[in-house]
């Protein structure tokens, strides 16, 4: 096998392949980095297929409901107003419960009177439930606009232009959501392997050859994989169901980064 197969299969074949360990040792630290991402790489895209499998279709299924049950809005640049006439309304989801409250007749709101719903409404703001004793609240009219927004005279919002600004944000919220793990991921996961490359430097003075620290890094990068790879085992399979502590999964990591050290180990002690 190849340096090239070696680096690819490694999620797997570091679990039992030495030659994975015996190409890195021998390779400048850059392949250790390199690997990193390439696990963020494979991190963010099983993230997203998580995502699309697991999370996508419920947040679909509720705005549709959304879309069907939310009461149409009519917006000016003094505020908004039920287009029925009506001064109360609300949006409760039979399974999530009540989500926002709409009431014309206030023209401020405490915590209390948002009850269990996440949003109210009212004819100059709307106020949004941060915890449980606390509450934003932003101008939704003419006057809160940013600088230089040029908003229509008057505006329809109904569950069609609900879907829209959904289908918008879900196709932005893809791009950036993957970007942003791609980076966060490869950045923890680099910060833990030069954490894991301390112990590292103590296994290396177990060795009969000793190596230096571009070599110590790239075996602990690919040695620690085997704690990814359980853990996404779990997360795709029915074993996630079985509890799993992070002291687990560090003595995985310790333990394949010992077995790394000792299968690179050459050198024979003199006799």
């Amino acid at each position: 096998m190849n340096k090239m197969l070696t680096f690819f299969t490694a999620p797997i074949t570091a679990l039992f392949y030495p030659p994975v360990y015996k190409d890195a040792v021998k390779s400048p630290a850059s392949r250790g980095v390199l690997y990193c991402l390439y696990l963020a790489v494979l991190a963010t895209i099983l993230t997203m297929i998580f995502l699309s499998i697991k999370v996508m279709p419920e947040a679909n299924a509720f705005v549709k409901w959304t879309q069907t049950n939310m009461p149409v809005l009519i917006w000016t640049p003094a505020g908004v107003s039920l287009e029925n006439g009506k001064t109360v309304a609300e949006l409760t989801h039979p399974k999530y419960g009540q989500i926002a409250l709409f009431d014309m007749t206030k023209t401020t709101a405490k915590v209390a009177d948002l009850g269990t719903a996440y949003v109210l409404v009212t004819p100059k703001k709307i106020f949004i439930k941060r915890n449980q004793n606390q509450i934003e609240e932003r101008d939704i009219t003419g006057a809160g606009m940013r600088r230089g927004q040029q908003p229509p005279p008057r505006a329809r919002i109904d569950g069609a232009i609900l879907g829209k600004l959904y289908e918008n944000l879900k196709k932005m919220m893809v791009f950036m959501g993957a970007l942003s793990l791609l980076i966060l991921s490869f950045l923890l996961l680099l910060i833990v392997n030069l954490f894991y490359s301390l112990f590292g430097l103590l296994l290396n003075l177990l060795r009969n050859e000793k190596i230096g620290y571009g070599a110590i890094l790239n075996l602990t990068c690919f040695a620690t994989s085997a704690a990814f790879t359980v853990t996404w085992l779990r997360a795709l399979t029915p074993l996630g169901t079985l509890p799993l502590p992070v002291v687990v999964n560090i003595l995985i990591n310790l333990g394949f980064m010992f077995f790394a050290f000792k299968v690179t180990d050459t050198k024979k002690t003199a006799v």
